[in-house]
């Protein structure tokens, strides 16, 4: 048996895409319980096409996609190159959680990527899950088109494909619970929020059902170009701070980077606090109990993220009582590995209707 075929049969059918705005994630799950994850940065670097590109490409192992007028080098392989020859600015397949309509070919492009990620089904037909997000409250635009060209790629590709929202992902990886008043714990009943770089999406569970989901723009990427802006730091540089060095804990007041992304990440909490707030009043909905919070992506990933958000949130005007604030136990895989378990659910449905 082939390396490849080992792996394979060491899988649980059932597979996820996270398709997010700056990192694209597949999950699978070993029959161990163990996950299997893999992923993109879901940027490119667009190339003439000319004898010194093409000799450069050949001479690299750099992961690049050629079309008809351009090539696209893919991920952490474009930021590299950008650092290397001083020249050039990535662009991104997704915008603000959606397929990025400033990008003519960003649907091709998109799916050139996950082509390589999700490879092909192990068995015929194969379940699987991909993310989309809720539609957004600050933002005349709905997911119908996004959710329905994704869905025809993956069944291009021989999946069984269908939509999961993000927030409902992280709820399924990460079971918020609610204390109720006789302290009975009420599983996968409480709020789950995915904080992307396009956009946070939130779902309000009550025993895994949805009562209440949307999202927002001005995420992540936001703070990024936002601080940019203010401190005249390169926004490459910006990400790089937040992602390897950010400690919203311990904020260096010398440091004029440190202290912008801390002001950013307090008005981005305190607005996702304020949209919670004003939804849940609009629903009249009542919450019989204390609900956890969970929180994921890869905008939650900065130490103290998770302090500075419970903080906020037990100060604030939100109509129902808070049990605690919990960070994702893989908040980067969550949306994925929770699409995972779902796409597994749909496989054990499938065969139980044929049986």
């Amino acid at each position: 048996m082939s390396e490849k075929k080992e792996v394979e049969s060491e899988l649980k059918p059932g597979v996820s895409v996270d398709v997010g705005t700056s990192f694209l994630v597949t999950s699978r799950q070993k029959k161990d319980g163990t996950f299997v994850n893999k992923f993109y940065r879901n940027c490119l670097l667009p190339m003439d096409i000319n004898d010194e590109s093409t000799d450069l490409l050949e001479r690299s192992n750099y992961f690049h996609i050629k079309t008809k007028d351009q090539y696209f080098v893919v991920g952490e392989d474009a930021i590299s190159l950008v650092s290397a020859i001083g020249k050039g600015e990535v662009v991104r397949c997704m915008r603000d959680g959606f397929l990025n309509p400033d990008l003519s070919s960003s649907s091709d492009l998109l799916f050139d990527i996950l082509s390589s990620l999700v490879g092909k089904p192990i068995i015929e037909g194969e379940n699987l899950r991909f993310s989309i997000p809720a539609s957004p409250i600050d933002r005349d635009v709905d997911n119908v088109f996004h959710k329905m060209v994704l869905q025809g790629f993956f069944t291009k590709l021989g999946y069984d494909a269908k939509p999961i929202n993000e927030a409902m992902a992280v709820g399924f990886n990460d079971n918020p619970i609610m204390k109720g008043s006789d302290g009975q714990e009420v599983p996968l009943t409480g709020i789950a929020i995915s904080f992307g770089a396009g956009m946070q999406n939130l779902v309000l569970l009550f025993r895994g059902m949805s009562l209440m989901e949307f999202s927002c723009t001005k995420s992540g990427d936001h703070i990024d170009e936002m601080v940019s802006k203010v401190t005249g730091v390169s926004k490459d540089k910006v990400i790089r701070i937040k992602e390897r060095s950010l400690n919203l804990d311990k904020i260096d007041d010398s440091d004029r980077v440190s202290v912008a992304l801390g002001i950013y990440y307090d008005e981005l909490i305190s607005r996702v606090i304020h949209n919670i707030s004003n939804k849940f009043k609009e629903k009249k909905g009542e919450v019989d109990g204390m609900i956890e919070i969970v929180v994921a992506g890869g905008t939650s990933l900065p130490l103290g993220f998770c302090k500075r958000f419970e903080d906020k949130v037990m100060k604030s005007d939100i109509p129902f009582k808070i049990y605690r604030v919990r960070h994702s136990q893989a908040p980067f895989f969550a949306v994925s590995q929770g699409a995972c378990l779902r796409a597994q659910s749909d496989y054990k449905k499938a065969l139980g209707n044929r049986a």
